[in-house]
Parts: C-alpha cells; sequence; structure tokens
C-alpha cells in the first residue's frame, strides 16, 4: 500500500520524500524499507536517527525536517493511529459459514446462518448463536446460552448455563464465564454449606476478555461487563460484580464478590479488591495495591491499603530509610536521656 493511501485511510498528514510501496509493520528500531513504523513514546525518539523503516506515524510535535531522509505520516495520536492501521489490514474478515459434522449440538439450539461452528465443540440445548460469529474447537456452551453477533470464541472456553454474550465480544482461550459463585454459609459446627448459584453473567458489547480469566455467575441476579471493558489474561471476577463501561482489568487483578466499579477504572496487575465495595468513575488503582473500602472520588491510588498515589510516592520514597531513621531517634533518645540524668 502506498504512504498517501494509508495517510487517507488515518485522516493524518504524509510527507513523502521517496515514493515506497509499503508491505508490512514493524518497530521503529527494527524497521526495513518496506515497513510501516510508528513513534508514541519519547524514549524510542533516538531511533530516528538509525531506523530504516519506510515511513514512520509521529506526532506533530516531531520536526520532520530535522529527519530529511525519512518518510512520515503526521497524527496527533501516532498510537491510536498505529492500532487503526493495523485493525484496517489485519482484523479478520468474516467467518465462512460452517457447522461441523464433529460439533454437538442439543435440541432447540438457534444458530444463525452466518455463523460458524468448529469441531467438538458442544451446545447445549436452547442456546442461540447470532450472526457472523465464530465459535472454535473444544468450546463447551450450556443451555439457553445466548451469544450476539461478530462475536469469537476462541478453543477451550466454557459458558455456562443461562448466560448472555453481547455483539462484537472476543473471549481468549481457557476463559470460564459463568462458574459458581465463592458462596457458603457455616453451620454450628463449622462446616461450609455451599449457597446455590443461580443467577447468571451478562457480557456486553464491544468486551474483551482474556485467556484463563473467570467469571463467577451471581448468586441471584447478574454479574455484570459493561460495554468496552477490556479484561486480561488471569483475571478473576467474584460473583454479583458489577463492571463499568470501559474500564480496563489488568492480569491477575482479583474482585471479590458484589464490588461494584464505576466507568473507565483501570486496575493494573495483581490489584486485589475486597468485596461489597463501589469504586466511582476515572479511578486508576497502581498495579500490586489492594482496596479494602469503597473508593468515592476519581483519582489515582497505591498501596495497600490504597491511599493518594502522589502521598504513596512520598511515602514509598522514605521507606527505605525507616531502620536508619528509627536506630537514629533510638541514639537521640539514649543522648536526651543522659543529658537528663546529668542535670538531675
Amino acid at each position: 500500500m502506498k504512504i498517501d493511501k494509508i495517510a487517507e485511510i488515518l485522516g493524518c498528514k504524509p510527507i513523502i520524500r521517496k515514493d515506497l510501496e509499503i508491505t508490512n509493520i514493524s518497530p521503529i528500531e527494527k524497521a526495513k524499507e518496506t515497513d510501516l513504523s510508528f513513534l508514541s513514546n519519547p524514549k524510542y525518539e533516538k531511533f530516528l536517527n538509525t531506523t530504516k523503516a519506510g515511513c514512520v506515524i509521529v506526532s506533530d510535535k516531531i520536526d520532520p525536517n530535522s529527519y530529511p531522509n525519512l518518510n512520515f505520516i503526521i497524527c496527533k495520536n501516532p498510537y491510536l493511529a498505529f492500532a487503526k492501521i493495523l485493525r484496517f489490514l489485519f482484523l479478520p474478515s468474516a467467518p465462512e459459514p460452517f457447522i461441523s459434522e464433529h460439533a454437538i449440538i442439543k435440541e432447540k439450539v438457534k444458530i444463525d446462518e452466518t455463523a460458524r461452528i468448529e469441531d467438538f465443540v458442544y451446545i447445549e440445548k436452547g442456546t442461540t448463536i447470532g450472526k457472523q460469529t465464530r465459535i472454535m474447537p473444544f468450546v463447551y456452551i450450556g443451555e439457553n446460552v445466548k451469544i450476539g453477533d461478530n462475536c469469537i470464541i476462541y478453543p477451550n472456553v466454557t459458558i455456562r448455563e443461562n448466560c448472555v454474550i453481547g455483539n462484537n465480544v472476543i473471549i481468549h482461550s481457557g476463559s470460564v464465564i459463568g462458574s459458581d459463585g465463592f458462596g457458603y454459609a457455616d453451620t454450628e459446627k463449622g462446616e461450609h454449606l455451599k449457597i446455590p448459584q443461580i443467577g447468571n453473567v451478562i457480557i456486553e458489547d464491544d468486551v474483551e476478555i482474556g485467556a484463563c480469566v473467570t467469571i463467577d455467575r451471581a448468586a441471584l441476579e447478574s454479574t455484570i461487563i459493561k460495554r468496552g471493558t477490556k479484561i486480561d489474561n488471569l483475571v478473576q471476577i467474584g460473583h454479583n460484580v458489577v463492571i463499568g463501561e470501559n474500564s480496563i482489568l489488568v492480569a491477575q487483578t482479583g474482585i471479590s464478590g458484589s464490588t461494584k466499579l464505576g466507568k473507565n477504572v483501570i486496575l493494573a496487575g495483581q490489584t486485589g479488591i475486597a468485596g461489597h465495595l463501589t469504586i466511582a468513575d476515572n479511578v486508576i488503582i497502581t498495579a500490586k495495591s489492594g482496596v479494602g473500602s469503597s473508593i468515592k472520588k476519581p483519582g489515582v491510588y497505591s498501596g495497600i491499603p490504597v491511599y493518594d498515589h502522589k502521598d504513596w510516592l512520598k511515602s514509598s520514597a522514605v521507606m527505605p530509610k525507616l531502620y536508619e531513621m528509627y536506630k537514629k531517634i533510638k541514639e537521640l533518645e539514649k543522648r536526651l536521656e543522659e543529658i537528663e540524668n546529668a542535670n538531675d
């Protein structure tokens, strides 16, 4: 594809010093003459002096005249432009309609004629599968599940009974949607009596769920993942949880039951959130943090338990010095005691 055509697709300004056909996309430090690359992180700007890329997508803060041998596409947000051109070139096309003879499909299942059901898929009775949805091998779908249009369900996913999957949803391998919530009542003898989990999980439109994610069904109503949310690998979401629109949950995050997250919440890796809490819109929790109480105001929070990120940074700077400070205080206390004893 020609550089001016790529710029037209992105709605950005091309600067062409050498007319080239772009055939691939590569990182700026490894790109070749027929490759398109991008620059969004300033620490990689040094590679503009050495890259062999045929064209680089950059922000309007870069002066093209400083690099007279390079072709550029100037965009306000190079990373977003990079994502858009990748999607344009590499997003999978609509699946070829197909139902494998090796799939097991029970009675009263409705599969749109444009859907694709591959080998060894198992679909229980009463399930509905929408237009141009692709179900890959060894997926299990329970009774009365509803799956919308344009979904991709990768191999070895389990979707349990009565769950609802919206449109344009991607679920990666090994994930389990609708596993039982972790609910028990203690008897007088100290035994743990299982509480039947009779609710479901609702995944709204445009959600992506990574590999080996577990989302528990609600005890009575619904665990809900709202529109546009993106979930990384190895995330655990407890029963009755509600995740707000366009939130991001990064790997190894765990959310306990009945907690509600607002819109545009970001939970960085290994964040832990206790149960029955409320997290406001536009909250960011940094990695390895623990949330033990509700957060009512937008902002960035860190620590165990979490508090304002700026204060946490100050505390973190002091932490390595605490022992030396302790020794100094003990020394001062001893000297003060000696002075007081001398005055008596």
